[in-house]
């Protein structure tokens, strides 16, 4: 399990504490623990091991043994008796944008609802509006995200199923039966959401892996089980397929459960041309069934005279004429990045300081960093005033010349106000080397309004970058409705790059966004959106989808030297 999973668990105990009337000291003490546990810099499981979690400030020895029943059980006594005591519904109901525990309370306390169907008929029939501090807006709130979940399906975010997957997969490559495994399925090719998550075995000796996947503790029900494939559920809903194969055919089965199905139609399209055939056994010939391929998924393609084909621009685009006249792009990859341009510290809402982020950073191969913490609009995360941001200016010039072997560079995610001004004196700005602008509020303004303010912003000439530009929220929230077309003809006018934010919740710029400013000769730029050193790792995220959007080294700010970078847009040539 991922130290998330562990503070998830936690965050559903606090909150159902709360609807329970639980004493707020106990509920705080299980928030302060998720808090701790998910900004953890290293995994928590070793500590579980030797009993040494009581280390980590705000986890005591009740915690810990809570901690140490999800481990084993994927749950623990509290959390099962508060789901006995309340409703397990609870926690879907929690997870609508807009309700928190407190909300949630009043409503299970005064209508008796703790199911996500129930809230909905009651917002229907008016009775939310008239609980005390809800009101008709409420009401018409909560509606409207149903209506969003209900379109979004069971469907997660990409880096919540990546942690699943890699944690799953990595419990069962120790199995000595497991000769080779890969996460499969959109997982694999990077889409945002994932409906379910697939993972692919070659073995000679099926059953043992099977038996071992069926008995996971993650594992709440097994949907279907069989020689070769095996479904189960994990707690919390998500639905893990398992397929075993024999090494010989293991390439070929990894290309048919990558997809994309649009991907499979072009490339049999493609097959049938050449009289052949293609399918999770490899590529054979029509006319006698021999096979050509089938170990290697390089192999696969060189039979049908293609170059290999990422998995992430397997969408049944124009990925096939490219790889046939070998113009393929050569993708970004994690080694290309040299640095990463937004990040938080305990200056505002971070919870490791400027030294911490830079040593991390160098640690994982970076070579520069710019520290974007918050001004001072955004209040709940403790944002800078114009003399906090002038001392912290100074505070990262000093960590710079302290930290050997990184660049530290001083920057801010300040905040694009409601009529497009910055939220942060000029002067300052241009003292800064990285400045990103965004939006933290006013999601709601016309569409011209909303796209003005943010053309008047970058016509400002003190933008780097605008961060996360569509606001979107994977599982919490849309975007705000603005002209992009007409951002994207400002950002490119005035080389204000547009940002791929890696962190787990955004993932905005998506890919399509990412091409179509791409293809416009708009700069584009990766931050990992970082919290916490942890976070530092999120930045694979927006590589990720910028993999998704065909973008090579060339394209993205993050693989420039660092002096090349402060050359290489808008504000820095004022």
């Amino acid at each position: 399990m991922d130290n998330r999973d562990y503070a998830q668990s936690l965050s559903e105990i606090s909150a159902l504490l709360q609807i329970q009337g639980a004493n707020r000291f106990r509920v705080r003490a299980f928030e302060n623990a998720a808090r701790a546990i998910s900004g953890h810099p290293e995994p928590i499981e070793p500590l579980l091991d030797d009993g040494s979690v009581t280390s980590i400030s705000g986890i005591g020895k009740s915690i810990a043994d809570d901690l140490l029943q999800i481990r084993d059980r994927g749950t623990c006594d509290l959390l099962e008796n508060l789901l006995d005591d309340l409703d397990p519904g609870l926690l879907k109901v929690l997870k609508i944008q807009g309700l928190g525990p407190k909300r949630v309370k009043l409503i299970y306390d005064e209508l008796g609802i703790a199911t996500v169907e129930a809230l909905e008929e009651a917002c229907q029939a008016g009775k939310i509006r008239e609980l005390s501090g809800l009101g008709a807006r409420t009401e018409e709130k909560i509606l409207a995200e149903i209506d969003r979940l209900k379109l979004a399906g069971d469907r997660i975010p990409l880096p919540e199923a990546r942690r699943v997957a890699e944690s799953l997969r990595d419990d069962l490559a120790a199995l000595p039966q497991v000769q080779a495994i890969e996460i499969a399925g959109s997982l694999r090719r990077g889409r945002e959401t994932i409906g379910d998550i697939d993972l692919l075995v070659a073995t000679v000796d099926p059953e043992p892996i099977h038996q071992a996947f069926r008995d996971l503790t993650e594992v709440t029900d097994v949907i279907a089980t069989g020689e070769t494939k095996t479904s189960v559920r994990l707690r919390g809903g998500v639905q893990v397929d398992l397929r075993t194969v024999d090494p010989e055919v293991f390439g070929s089965a990894l290309h048919y459960f990558t997809g994309s199905k649009e991907h499979h139609i072009a490339l049999r399209t493609r097959a049938k041309r050449m009289g052949l055939k293609v399918s999770e056994y490899g590529v054979t010939r029509i006319d006698t069934d021999e096979v050509l391929a089938s170990r290697t998924e390089e192999d696969l393609f060189a039979a049908l005279g293609l170059d290999f084909i990422p998995p992430e621009l397997r969408e049944g685009r124009d990925e096939l004429d490219l790889a046939a006249d070998h113009r393929l792009p050569t993708l970004l990859t994690a080694d290309d990045v040299r640095g990463d341009l937004h990040m938080h510290t305990t200056e505002t809402d971070g919870r490791h300081s400027i030294i911490e982020m830079a040593e991390a950073a160098r640690d994982l191969g970076h070579s520069f960093i710019a520290i974007t913490d918050h001004s001072q609009d955004v209040r709940v995360a403790n944002g800078m005033t114009p003399d906090r941001f002038a001392r912290h200016l100074d505070a990262i010039a000093a960590a710079d010349a302290a930290v050997d072997g990184i660049r530290v560079l001083s920057g801010i995610e300040v905040d694009i106000l409601k009529d497009g001004s910055l939220d942060m004196d000029d002067d300052l700005l241009r003292r800064a080397d990285w400045v990103i602008g965004s939006v933290h509020s006013h999601f709601q303004l016309p569409r011209d309004e909303m796209t003005q303010r943010l053309l008047t912003a970058i016509d400002s000439g003190l933008l780097s970058s605008i961060g996360h530009p569509t606001g979107r929220i994977l599982g919490g929230r849309d975007g705000y409705d603005f002209d992009f077309e007409a951002l994207l003809d400002a950002a490119a006018e005035h080389r204000v790059a547009l940002e791929i934010n890696g962190s787990t919740g955004r993932l905005d710029l998506n890919a399509e966004l990412a091409r179509r400013a791409h293809s416009r000769g708009v700069p584009l730029v990766l931050g990992s959106d970082a919290h916490s050193t942890r976070g530092l790792q999120d930045l694979r995220f927006a590589i990720e989808q910028a993999r998704r959007a065909g973008l090579t080294p060339d394209d993205v700010l993050n693989c420039l030297d660092v002096d090349r970078l402060l050359t290489a847009n808008g504000k820095a040539t004022l």
